[in-house]
C-alpha cells in the first residue's frame, strides 16, 4: 500500500469519522497505558505472549543478516583484483539484469572509462548454436560455404573461451568463500522474513504489539539492500489493519 493510497483513502473518509477513529486510537494508548502501569503492580500482561517473544527475536535475526551481507563485502573486496573480465570474444556492449558482466558477488559489473555494462555471451546458447548447426545444401556456392565455416568456427572458438571463464569464475567464486556466503546471507534474510511474517500475523491486543510490529517492519527494511515491494506491502496491510482495529476497539470502551 503506498503513501499516496493511503493519503488518498483518508481524504476521502468523512471528517468525522476521521477525527472518531483518531479519537479511538489515542483512547486505546490511554489504556494502553493504563494496562502498562497495571501490569507494573502485579496484573498480568494483556498483550500477546507469543507476539512479544517473536519481537524480542527481531535483533539477533537482524544483526545476523546483515553480518552475511558484511562478509559478502569483505570478500568482493578482497578479492576484486583477482576477479577477471570477460574476454572480448564473448562481451557484446550493452548488457542488462540477465545478461549482464557481473563482478564475484554477483552484482552488475561497469569496467573502467566504459558507459554501460557489457553483455556476455551464455554457454548454453552457444553450445546450442554448435550443436544445432546445419551444412550448407549441397548446391551452395563456395562463398556460401566459406562464410559458413568461418562462423562455425568463430562460434565454436566462442563456446570453448566461454567454457574457460565459467570454469574460472566458479572455481574463484567457490574459493574466495564467496558461493558459502551469500547461502548464509539467504538463509538469514529468509530467516528474518520468515520472523516478520509471524510477527505480522500475530494478533496484536496493547499499543506495545503495534509497536512490535512497527519496529518489524523497520528493522526489516533497515537491513534489506533492496526493496522487496510485495512482501513489504503485505506487512504494510497488516500492520494498517491491526492499528484500525485497535483504535475501533478503543472507540467502543
Amino acid at each position: 500500500m503506498t503513501n499516496t493510497t493511503v493519503r488518498a483513502a483518508a481524504e476521502g473518509m468523512p471528517e468525522i469519522n476521521r477525527r472518531r477513529m483518531l479519537l479511538g486510537l489515542a483512547a486505546a494508548s490511554t489504556a494502553a497505558a493504563a494496562i502498562t502501569v497495571a501490569s507494573a503492580a502485579g496484573c498480568a500482561p494483556v498483550e500477546n505472549p507469543e507476539l512479544i517473544r517473536l519481537g524480542n527475536r527481531l535483533s539477533d535475526a537482524s544483526a545476523e543478516y546483515l553480518a552475511a551481507l558484511e562478509e559478502i563485502e569483505w570478500i568482493a573486496a578482497e578479492w576484486k583484483h583477482r576477479w577477471p573480465l570477460a574476454p572480448d570474444e564473448i562481451t557484446m556492449p550493452r548488457g542488462n539484469y540477465i545478461d549482464g558482466e557481473r563482478d564475484i558477488a554477483g552484482r552488475l559489473l561497469k569496467r573502467p572509462g566504459e558507459e554501460h555494462v557489457r553483455c556476455i555471451r551464455d554457454v548454453r546458447n552457444l553450445a546450442a548454436i554448435v550443436a544445432t548447426d546445419r551444412p550448407p545444401r549441397h548446391n551452395a556456392s563456395d562463398a556460401t560455404r566459406a562464410r559458413h565455416a568461418n562462423w562455425l568456427a568463430t562460434a565454436k572458438r566462442e563456446l570453448k573461451i566461454g567454457k574457460l571463464y565459467q570454469v574460472q569464475t566458479a572455481r574463484l567464486r567457490k574459493t574466495s568463500g564467496m558461493d558459502l556466503a551469500k547461502a548464509r546471507a539467504a538463509a538469514a534474510k529468509k530467516s528474518l522474513s520468515d520472523l516478520v511474517t509471524a510477527i505480522m500475523e500475530q494478533p496484536g491486543t496493547t499499543m506495545e504489539g503495534m509497536l512490535i510490529k512497527a519496529q518489524a517492519i523497520t528493522t526489516f527494511n533497515k537491513a534489506m539492500a533492496r526493496k522487496y515491494p510485495f512482501e513489504a506491502e503485505l506487512w504494510a496491510a497488516q500492520l494498517a489493519e491491526s492499528v484500525l482495529q485497535l483504535a475501533s476497539e478503543g472507540e467502543a470502551a
